[in-house]
């Protein structure tokens, strides 16, 4: 197939697929093995300052991360897509039940609503490995395996990364976007796209300032202790008091660092949580609940602890007494640790 041919086909493949965009990477291509070598010197500063907190598996996939070639012996190429999930869509839906109007509450990042990112990337660079023939070999990769994706996206011109370091793509108007790769045993054309950005994000800087920790600062590495995101999903010892603070009413995520990238969300869309619900309800009942969503990686205890920490922020009764009945009834060391630690 020839270079013309191969860019319709993906380009006729990606939007069959649903994605918001697509393109072919020489495993060859000298711009990605000098982004590749400059990333893994940001990356092993980035781990020895300790920044990635308690992210250890960071440093045990960093090998791996820092030669595909190695990691994905067989590969030619590999197809990067950008794809939507409906992140910021209003109409997307999510399986949490709606909170009483005066329900204490606690919030899930929008990229929670719909199918796990993780599920929906995975079932499209599966029909793509299909389009491409049974005899070729394929590798998928949707943020579950050692990869630079935002890089592999970056060098195909899907888009550039932000400085909340986010993939940020041309036509932000309307999506934010995950990224899947396709680690693909033969050699196909390349296809790379040009990212015409409307500004560069040196002459916005909006995610810098919404940032409330200071996890983001404009030219320097992202501090992940800092980060809500981290602290809610990530870190899973108990939070400290500053940590506490930090984590504002979010349960899962954060969404300001994406909300602000122009032009900012007009609508809500982030995921309203009734914390009675989350404490009070059998354990089981709510893993059946998120199962397939992307709350589901952090698990219940986590979602749990960072409710307890949201109660005790919260100077009413109604949340002394519901702490007060997570103490008599958990069962969860990591629970009592948190309701005692400050």
């Amino acid at each position: 197939m020839n270079q013309a041919d191969f860019s319709q086909w993906l380009r006729e493949n990606t939007q069959a697929l649903g994605a918001h965009s697509g393109a072919c990477i020489s495993m060859d291509n000298p711009e990605l093995k000098q982004g590749i070598q400059e990333n893994n010197t940001r990356v092993f500063d980035w781990l020895k300052t300790g920044l990635h907190g308690e992210m250890d598996y960071l440093e045990r996939m960093f090998s791996a991360k820092a030669d595909p070639w190695k990691t994905f012996p067989f590969a030619r190429s590999v197809i990067v897509l950008a794809f939507t999930n409906r992140w910021g869509d209003p109409a997307a839906t999510h399986p949490f039940p709606t909170p009483d109007k005066d329900a204490l509450l606690g919030y899930v990042s929008a990229y929670a609503k719909e199918i796990d990112y993780h599920t929906h990337g995975q079932a499209m660079l599966a029909r793509l490995k299909e389009s491409l023939g049974k005899d070729i070999r394929a590798e998928a990769a949707v943020d579950t395996k050692a990869v630079y994706e935002r890089l592999f996206a970056r060098i195909g011109g899907l888009g550039v990364i932000g400085g909340n370091d986010l993939l940020r793509v041309p036509d932000r108007t309307s999506v934010c976007v995950f990224i899947g790769c396709l680690f693909v045993g033969t050699e196909l054309p390349e296809v790379i796209l040009q990212a015409n950005m409307p500004f560069a994000c040196d002459d916005c800087l909006a995610c810098v300032k919404r940032c409330p920790t200071g996890a983001i600062q404009f030219g320097k590495p992202i501090d992940a202790r800092k980060c809500i995101s981290y602290l809610t999903i990530e870190k899973r010892n108990p939070l400290n008091q500053q940590e506490g603070r930090m984590i504002e009413d979010w349960l899962f995520g954060c969404d300001w660092c994406s909300t602000v990238c122009p032009p900012r969300d007009k609508i809500e869309t982030r995921i309203p949580v009734d914390l009675e619900w989350l404490l009070k309800t059998p354990a089981a009942e709510i893993r059946r609940t998120i199962k397939g969503n992307a709350t589901d990686y952090a698990g219940v205890r986590q979602l749990r602890k960072n409710a307890v920490v949201l109660l005790k922020k919260k100077p009413l009764p109604r949340a002394r007494a519901l702490l007060q009945w997570v103490r008599d009834n958990t069962g969860s060391d990591l629970i009592l640790k948190q309701i005692d630690l400050w």
